[in-house]
Formats: C-alpha cells, sequence, structure tokens
C-alpha cells in the first residue's frame, strides 16, 4: 500500500506455487533448430520451451548488458541431454513453461550470475562514486565466468553485508549444482522463496513503514527471516492478531474485488476498459460523461492523462504482463501527445518489472511491453466461464430458434414420423413462438406432421433436442 491506496496485489497459495524462478534439471526431448528452440521436460506435465541460441545478455529493470549475440554451446544440445534450466515464465493455459539456461540467485542486495560474467549496477543508483563503491565490494569474490548484478537495496549498504550476501548466493549455486550431480531428471533442484520472503526479500526497505502477517507461523517465518538478512528492520514486522480479517480491517477487500472488473472509472467521469485476448491485453479509453472544454482537444488530453496515471495503476495492481495495447482518445497537438507519454514513462518509474514504451501511433494507440514472469491476477484467479466456454457471449435466443426451424425442416422428412418434438431453453421456445409461428405452421402443412414445443430450463441456451415420435 502507498498513501493507504492499494497499489500492488499479489495472490499465491500454498501448496500450489507455481514453478516460477525454480531451478529443474531436464531431459532434452526435441531439439528444433529451424524456431531456435529445444523442448525440455522438466516434470511439469508438457515439455518446457528453451530459446537454443539465447542472446546472452542480462536484462532487468536495474540493469541490461549484451555479452555476445549466442552463448557458446548454443548448438551442442542433443535429445536425451541432461541440463540445468530456470523458470522464467510459468506455464499459462495450453503452453508449457519458458526456461532458460542463464540462471540467477537474488538476495536482498545482488542477482548472482553463475553463467553471466558481468558486474552491473542498478540503474536507479545514479551517483558514480556510489556505484564505483558498489562495484569494487564485489571484486575478488566472484568465481571465474560468473557476475554479479547490484541491486537498488544496496545503496549505502556496507562493503560487508554486499560480500556476506554474494557469498551466500555462491555457496547455494555450489550447493543446487551437488544436489543436481546427485539426482535424475527430470527433478526440481532448488525452489524459490514463497511469496512471503520474496515480498521481505524485494520491498521491505528504509522506506516501508511497515510489513504486517496476521498468522503466527508466517510471523514466526518472516522474523527469523528478516533477522538473518536484515536485521535493522525487524522491528518493521508486526503481527495482526485481531478477530477481523487482517485485509476488512485495512479497507482491501472492495479494492481487491473490483481489480476483476473490466470498467474502471476516472474521476473526470470517463472510463478505462480493460479486456483480455488469446495474444495479448487491450485498453480503452473512453470520454464517458465528460464533456470538458469546449475545445475537444483540451477534452481528450485531460481524459487521455488521467487514463494514463490509471492505467498504469492497474497494470501493477493486476500484475498484467506480456504486451498491452491502449487506445487513447486521438489528439491532433505533438505536445499533448507528449505529455501523455511522459505521463506513462513516469508513472512506470514506479513499476518493479520491465517495461517498454512504443510512442503513440497518429490514431492514438500505444504499446507497452511488460516482463512477465508470473502469471497474472487474471489467469490465477480466474477460469472460463462453463455457460459461454470462455468466449464471453453466446448466440442469441433468436438464432438458434432459426437453427431449429431449420433442423425441423430435415427431420420432417422423415416419413417414419408423424410428430417432432422440440426440447429447448424457455428463451428460444419463446422466440419461436412470437417469430417462427409462421415458419412452425407452414411445415405442418407442407408435410402434414405437428411440431411440439417443449421447455426445458435446465437445457443450455444454444442447446436443443429434437425428438421423432
Amino acid at each position: 500500500m502507498e498513501g493507504g491506496e492499494l497499489r500492488e496485489y499479489y495472490r499465491e497459495w500454498r501448496y500450489d506455487r507455481g514453478p516460477a524462478g525454480n531451478i529443474y534439471k531436464g531431459k532434452v526431448v526435441r531439439v528444433m533448430p529451424g524456431i531456435n528452440a529445444a523442448f525440455v521436460e522438466i516434470g511439469l506435465g508438457r515439455p518446457a520451451f528453451l530459446e537454443i541460441d539465447e542472446r546472452r545478455l542480462y536484462q532487468s529493470k536495474d540493469e541490461t548488458v549484451v555479452l555476445e549475440e549466442k552463448s557458446p554451446d548454443a548448438y551442442e544440445l542433443k535429445p536425451l541431454d541432461d541440463i540445468l534450466v530456470q523458470v522464467k515464465r510459468a506455464p499459462l493455459h495450453n503452453k508449457g513453461a519458458r526456461v532458460t539456461r542463464e540462471i540467477s540467485l537474488a538476495s536482498r542486495y545482488v542477482t548472482f550470475l553463475p553463467h553471466t560474467p558481468i558486474i552491473a549496477c542498478s540503474r536507479r543508483i545514479q551517483d558514480e562514486e556510489e556505484r564505483a563503491r558498489l562495484k569494487k565490494a564485489v571484486e575478488g569474490v566472484l568465481p571465474e565466468g560468473a557476475g554479479v548484478v547490484i541491486r537498488t537495496a544496496a545503496r549505502l549498504a556496507t562493503e560487508e553485508d554486499i560480500r556476506y550476501d554474494l557469498t551466500f548466493l555462491i555457496s547455494v549455486w555450489q550447493r543446487i549444482k551437488e544436489i543436481a550431480s546427485s539426482m535424475e531428471a527430470p527433478a526440481l533442484v532448488h525452489e524459490d522463496l514463497d511469496l512471503l520472503l520474496r515480498v521481505a526479500r524485494d520491498m521491505l526497505t528504509d522506506v516501508c513503514e511497515a510489513m504486517v502477517v496476521d498468522t503466527e507461523e508466517d510471523y514466526d517465518r518472516l522474523l527469523q527471516f528478516v533477522d538473518t538478512f536484515m536485521p535493522d528492520l525487524a522491528k518493521r514486522i508486526s503481527f495482526y492478531r485481531y478477530p477481523t480479517p487482517l485485509f476488512e480491517y485495512a479497507g482491501l477487500e472492495r479494492s481487491i474485488s473490483r481489480l476483476f472488473e473490466p470498467v474502471v472509472g476516472l474521476r473526470s467521469g470517463g472510463s478505462i476498459v480493460i479486456q483480455k485476448t488469446e495474444a495479448l491485453w487491450t485498453v480503452d479509453v473512453n470520454s464517458g460523461r465528460f464533456l470538458g472544454y469546449v475545445d475537444p482537444e483540451e477534452t481528450a488530453l485531460i481524459t487521455n492523462l488521467e487514463a494514463a496515471k490509471e492505467i498504469c495503476s492497474q497494470i501493477r495492481l493486476r500484475n498484467i504482463g506480456g504486451t498491452i495495447v491502449i487506445d487513447f482518445i486521438s489528439m491532433k497537438d505533438p505536445e499533448n501527445v507528449q505529455k501523455v507519454m511522459e505521463t506513462i514513462a513516469n508513472e512506470l518509474q514506479h513499476d518493479r518489472e520491465e517495461c517498454e514504451v512504443s510512442q503513440m501511433s497518429p490514431s492514438g494507440l500505444v504499446e507497452i511491453r511488460r516482463k512477465r514472469a508470473r502469471n497474472d491476477l487474471f489467469e490465477e484467479s480466474t477460469e472460463p466461464c462453463p455457460y459461454c466456454r470462455g468466449r464471453g457471449f453466446t448466440k442469441s435466443a433468436r438464432v438458434i430458434a432459426s437453427e431449429v426451424v431449420s433442423a425441423l425442416k430435415v427431420e420432417l422428412q422423415d416419413p417414419r414420423c408423424k410428430t417432432v418434438k422440440v426440447v429447448a431453453n424457455p428463451k428460444v421456445i419463446e422466440e419461436l413462438v412470437v417469430d417462427f409461428t409462421a415458419s412452425l405452421s407452414d411445415m405442418e402443412k407442407t408435410t402434414r406432421k405437428s411440431v411440439r414445443l417443449t421447455r426445458d430450463s435446465s437445457l443450455h441456451l444454444e442447446h436443443f433436442h429434437l425428438v421423432k415420435e
């Protein structure tokens, strides 16, 4: 929470945490050079996707460093090879996990890169003397061929603490290699921290006023973790011990329930509409009842500026990843377009995930690409509607009634039947009675057979039965 408002929301099931960040010993099942990919069995039910010719770089919110165009072992993979990989992205719907050989291990102050020989520093640490001090602190500690990215939290940390963090991660990596050598693929070798400890590691900083938990078990685990890695912040951990649920007490339940609504209202009277498709997310900006000023350009600017802030906020809140296409209200003045783009850039500075933003097109389209490691809130918390099968719509009762009439024309041609009973949803029967009575009467006269209509409220709107009697 920031300023009393919910800014980020994450959900993780205690016994189904997901594989993102985990390290597996996998077995190559198929190599496909034509699409620059290999498929690796890691024990998740569906083979994971591995880019063979990985462009060797380390890219994060903190730093992007290009090493070389391809890894030296890019073409050495063969079916049945054992390989150590880390899950970059959890499985999504019918797609397997995405994995990488460029493994990374994060602690509070540093991210250790066993196979990536760089020393990089967070771009948010802008003081050159501080950057030089931090980089010097890790020199001489790194094994040959390994690298490190110094995280924003390391700013003003002691060199001893930074070296301790890095040494700890190196020992973890040594242990991972030992465990992997004794296991048969596919196997889980190293499990990432759970949500509680990840939040403490990444978000419990000097600017964080408090971290509150509501179970004794989690409180004890969290306190032990903080005492070990950041003892100066242990006093900011508190245990909520009252009967009213913590989120209800903090007034968050209503905010959380709204995260599943596609329409988000703006203070001006406009709105944004957030929708998910198979390939991307779309956000439509509407001025709604906001009439604004006499000048349409000024009205568009005011609505777009407010929408830009809300959209960036919703992206963080819903943890939306991948491609996001925003349809802003068109503006003609280049200065107004620049104001909206600057607002987006400023708001995304608060986002801990890496984002790339395209320039606004003449028609008002902006594309944001946001790193997606874990499933977003929508994917974690929803399932396809069993009624519409995830389409978001059904055929109208009138269309189904017309399909019934077409099917009847075929069935009434059977010389063995004298009557055809139509069993359908009450809405469809009503349409047949109201709009298709003439058609049914004509068929009965022509074929000298009768049609009986029967309502069945248990039937899906799109389903019907024809019973010959």
